[in-house]
């Protein structure tokens, strides 16, 4: 939250709101990334068997969500702006914390799931 303007100026209950209204949306392009990597591998089983093309096709894919939503909500619809601590990429000027977040989340998650798929099989 320090990485983005304006949210201490905001009352409790308009924090809760957005941030409530960014984790459905990142839980949206989750769900999203993977029926695209569903439709890439042919089956919804695709997770538990850990191809390579599919999980690369659900973390591109929500990497270019992202990065797209990102560049919407700050460039185009002014929904939010970046504080200035926030690392920017450049060219795209989006913020480098929401990439980070679908490079180092979705591999975790991928990672969970197949060891819970291991260790029930």
């Amino acid at each position: 939250m320090p990485f983005y303007e304006g949210l201490k100026t905001l009352d409790y209950m308009s924090v809760v709101r957005t941030c409530t209204q960014a984790s459905i949306g990142d839980g949206v392009i989750s769900v999203l990334a993977y029926w695209s990597a569903v439709v890439i591998a042919r089956s919804r089983d695709w997770i538990h068997q850990m191809a390579v093309t599919p999980a690369l096709t659900y973390l591109a894919t929500g990497l270019v969500i992202t990065t797209f939503m990102e560049w919407l909500a700050t460039d185009v619809l002014d929904r939010w702006q970046y504080a200035p601590n926030m690392p920017e990429l450049p060219i795209l000027g989006t913020g480098l914390l929401p990439i980070l977040q679908w490079l180092i989340l979705p591999p975790l998650i991928l990672w969970f799931v197949r060891q819970l798929s291991v260790g029930t099989s």
